[in-house]
């Protein structure tokens, strides 16, 4: 199991009955691992089988039992903003989810708008024309004077909502549970990047002259205003009935707020990101300017919780909150942390992290890796079962992982136009070998093997939502 997969283990016959025909895996589905395989033919899966019972194919592939699992999702990927082409486009960040085996991302704007049926069209046709792997995005950013688009878009295939509780995009209450009414309305969800402004100015004010301590933004945004926004932003969903997703969860204290209005059967779900599952607050003054991200790095306690919880399903979805920068961008913030870029990289991680830090670790199961990589994400975004799943008429956009494969993270195997990573020189065990898209292998032996062009925009069912453990 150590050996990656290369091209001999693939055979071109030409004379099979299904274009594509994968053996010998270990099949992820949502009752856990089954041995076997499957057969594509037109983009879709056409049969899952046992070996003996499989087709010929055009071209076949020895998984030599490694594991098969659905394309991961990103449901939350800064990947394309016109306005900030400098930090990643669709060519690359693309690239960098195929490289991670994700083979749906779904793309949230930086500063530039959705708001406009144009905007919408001109995105599509350059995630057509650009990306090597599937793609959707988001609206936003949501606020007083762009409610109005929430049907039109819901009808266009766009059913998610970004808006924001604090700066720079702080979107009022009376914002918020507007927009919560028409997502309940209409379908779809809105998303919200959820910190009390209130007592970020307030904590801001006692860094004074520590701001060349990185720890300091940290620091400056407390638990506390996670908290206090999640358990507002619960309220208004309540009131209104609205799908509330809480973006990017990193507290023991929000997740307590998300818990509890779970239980009283209120419809919240929420994300966690690969970064708050590996590094913590303590890491920051040893990683500089480039472990600078909003909401920022939190306590080991902290850390500890967002896997508690992303095991027993209070987490519903991991994401990526991919927002790398030239490295330029971070270094300014050497001497004053206020002066970096808040972001870092994750898409081409997810996978990696879930594999080293979860299933390797103990922290995670592998039906609870399909489920937070795939299937809720499919379901909240309103994509199941075409994406998400392995099943006959899914697409076929599936990653073949080796879970024992040792690898030394480096930045010159990130595909991110940003040449850096936060992950640099971790060893992690668990990657993905290949990965394909709609039955067309996209990335394998380190490269990615496919150019854009192919690349398909994928429009979300209105009222998307995970169901059932």
């Amino acid at each position: 199991m150590s050996s990656s997969l290369t091209s001999k283990h693939r055979k071109q016959t030409g004379r099979g009955s299904v274009d594509l025909v994968v053996r010998n895996a270990q099949l992820l589905m949502e009752s856990g691992l089954v041995r076997g395989g499957l057969g594509v033919k037109g983009g879709t899966i056409c049969i899952i089988a046992t070996d003996e019972h499989l087709p010929e194919g055009d071209v076949t592939i020895d998984a030599r039992e490694r594991i098969l699992m659905p394309g991961l999702i990103d449901g939350h990927a800064h990947i394309h903003d016109p306005a900030m082409l400098s930090h990643e486009s669709f060519q690359s960040g693309s690239r960098a989810a195929a490289g991670g085996g994700v083979t749906t991302v779904i793309d949230m704007p930086l500063t530039s708008q959705v708001d406009s049926i144009k905007s919408v069209e001109e995105k599509i046709q350059q995630g057509k024309a650009h990306s090597v792997v599937d793609f959707s995005f988001y609206a936003g950013m949501i606020n007083s004077g762009n409610v109005s688009i929430i049907p039109t878009f819901i009808e266009k295939g766009i059913a998610a909502f970004k808006a924001f509780t604090c700066a720079p995009y702080q979107a009022g209450t009376g914002v918020i549970a507007k927009a919560l009414s028409e997502v309940s309305e209409y379908g779809g969800h809105l998303t919200v990047h959820s910190e009390d402004q209130g007592v970020l100015d307030e904590f801001k004010k006692d860094m004074d002259g520590e701001w060349d301590a990185p720890i300091s933004h940290s620091l400056a945004r407390p638990n506390l205003a996670e908290q206090l926004a999640v358990r507002q932003n619960i309220s208004l969903a309540e009131q209104t009935g609205g799908h509330l997703h809480i973006a990017h969860v990193t507290t023991r204290e929000g997740l307590s707020e998300i818990e509890s209005a779970k239980l009283r059967g209120i419809m919240v779900t929420t994300e966690v990101c690969p970064h708050h599952l590996v590094f913590y607050r303590d890491d920051m003054n040893r990683l500089g300017p480039r472990s600078k991200m909003n909401p920022p790095l939190r306590t080991k306690e902290d850390r500890a919780a967002l896997w508690s919880a992303l095991l027993r399903g209070m987490i519903d979805i991991t994401v990526s909150d991919h927002a790398p920068c030239p490295i330029e961008k971070k270094e300014a913030g050497k001497d004053d942390i206020r002066e970096a870029w808040a972001g870092v990289d994750g898409t081409q991680m997810i996978l990696r992290v879930l594999l080293s830090e979860g299933i390797n670790k103990g922290r995670l199961s592998y039906t609870r890796l399909l489920r937070v990589a795939a299937r809720n994400p499919a379901r909240i975004f309103g994509l199941y079962p075409k994406k998400g799943t392995l099943r006959i008429g899914s697409d076929a956009d599936f990653v073949i992982i080796d879970p024992d494969r040792e690898e030394k993270i480096t930045a010159e195997m990130m595909f991110s136009k940003c040449e850096w990573t936060l992950y640099e020189g971790m060893t992690m065990k668990g990657s993905p070998e290949m990965t394909f898209v709609r039955g067309t292998q996209v990335f394998g032996d380190g490269k990615i093997l496919t150019k854009p062009g192919r690349s398909e925009f994928q429009a979300m069912g209105s009222g998307g939502r995970p169901v059932g453990e």
